[in-house]
């Protein structure tokens, strides 16, 4: 066992003792983010992280499942709010559990039952375009999410599961097709998944896009939507017109890429007015979200592009999408300021997120550089492990905005638990770079990680 293996299973280790007891995560007081058990960022997502511990060692499936048995006695007060919060993200916890020995087979009935007809009901219920609110498409809450964990219902679960869930990621592929459509506001043509002013997510999105936006990231963007269609067609799961979108939306991403020095990086996301200029053969000057973007998160910029593009370009032999995914990637490697720009240790804006997002890059392209460099980010987590932290690893969130400018104060410390803003997701990513356990009750094919689907990495 090399040292840096050593530290990386010390880290996780200690992670996991400190979710062991399902009390802790409802423990509150400054500093401490505390979450519903039936969210990702409580229970729900301990027990995912846990889960796939004990895919490479059984023994530790009795503590997933303390989670997980809090997580589902509390569905009964609860509504859905995508894949983050509620049936969909406690069934996304049970799927990992269950593959030890096919375990909850009623519970993962239930709920992919429930799951499905929901997401069936709310595509029926979509309003008229054009324009979409975020909801319609994203992986955090929305459409894109929640038609993975159901792919991932059809391509693992029994004849009940499949029977139950497959209705359901058909027609959000289906959606999705339609979604890469252009649409005609005030007579220009805008890409489908344009979010119109008043279908902004929050009075500060308003302010700065009075037309509206279109997002380009993994998290609420079009990447996700590629993602779920590339997955769907790797499973075999296929509708019409789902190549055709595949086309679309990755010729899109390929022509909104933006170039330095160091490679090729996107912005996060283009207003009404620089989307059109850029449809117009014309670039932008670059945001003032460009630096953020380069620096490579999971939820924006060019590490969670990447791989959606790169399966998209495995699907459709278009060797050009291949060239730019890796490219994006291994410009992260050494651009000055991609550390810098995360937001510490964590998932969804942090150093977790690059990780898992490298790793997973690497194994499918066979990289030695990105998987490389996905070690040296390992050792480098590993390390940053603090005991002073409730669970090991310490969200940074940006702070209140000074008063009369648009500079944050700096970055606030939480202890949470969760998977995208908590040490339940860094632990689960250095999870994912150690070796495949061989022999000692291991799981086979423990050495693939169940847990970044919920990313929709996988």
């Amino acid at each position: 066992m090399t040292t840096t293996t050593h530290q990386v299973e010390a880290a996780v280790e200690r992670v996991a003792a400190a979710l062991a007891d399902p009390r802790a995560l409802a423990v509150q007081g400054p500093g401490r983010r505390t979450a519903p058990p039936v969210s990702l960022e409580g229970s729900a997502g301990a027990a995912l992280f846990l889960a796939e511990l004990a895919r490479r060692d059984p023994g530790r499936l009795p503590l997933a499942h303390r989670h997980l048995a809090l997580a589902a006695q509390a569905l009964a007060a609860t509504g859905s709010a995508g894949l983050s919060y509620g049936p969909a993200a406690v069934l996304a916890a049970a799927q990992a559990a269950a593959w030890p020995g096919g375990h909850y087979p009623r519970l993962r009935h239930n709920l992919t039952a429930h799951v499905a007809g929901e997401q069936v009901r709310r595509l029926a219920a979509e309003p008229a375009g054009p324009g979409v609110d975020w909801s319609s498409y994203d992986v955090v809450s929305g459409g894109a999410g929640i038609g993975g964990l159901l792919l991932g219902a059809v391509a693992d679960g029994d004849a009940q599961e499949r029977a139950a869930a497959e209705p359901a990621p058909r027609g959000t592929l289906e959606r999705l097709v339609a979604l890469s459509r252009p649409v005609a506001v005030d007579g220009r043509l805008l890409p489908g998944w344009w979010v119109p002013r008043h279908r902004q997510p929050t009075e500060a999105d308003r302010a700065h896009f009075p037309r509206g936006d279109v997002n380009l990231g993994l998290a609420h963007g079009i990447a996700g939507p590629l993602a779920l269609l590339a997955l769907a067609a790797e499973a075999g799961v296929m509708v019409e017109g789902q190549l055709d979108a595949v086309h679309r939306i990755g010729d899109w991403l390929a022509e909104r890429a933006d170039h330095d020095a160091f490679g090729p990086y996107w912005e996060p996301r283009l207003p009404f007015d620089d989307e059109l200029t850029r449809a117009g053969g014309e670039r932008t000057a670059p945001s003032g979200f460009a630096a953020a973007a380069s620096g490579g998160a999971w939820c924006y910029g060019a590490a969670g592009i990447a791989g959606p593009l790169l399966r998209a370009a495995r699907l459709t032999g278009e060797d050009g999408w291949r060239a730019l995914a890796l490219d994006g990637a291994r410009a992260l490697l050494t651009r000055p300021g991609t550390h810098e720009h995360l937001k510490g240790p964590t998932v969804c804006h942090g150093q977790a997120g690059l990780l898992q997002c490298l790793w997973r890059l690497g194994r499918l392209a066979d990289d030695p550089e990105l998987l490389g460099h996905a070690a040296t980010l390992a050792e480098q987590l590993a390390g940053a492990y603090r005991p002073d932290a409730a669970f090991g690893y310490r969200h940074l969130a940006p702070a209140t905005r000074a008063r009369g400018g648009h500079r944050p104060h700096p970055l606030a410390g939480e202890d949470g638990a969760g998977v995208l803003e908590g040490a339940a997701g860094v632990a689960a990513a250095l999870l994912s770079t150690l070796p495949a356990s061989g022999g000692g009750g291991g799981v086979p094919g423990a050495g693939e990680p169940y847990w970044d689907r919920v990313l929709l990495l996988s």
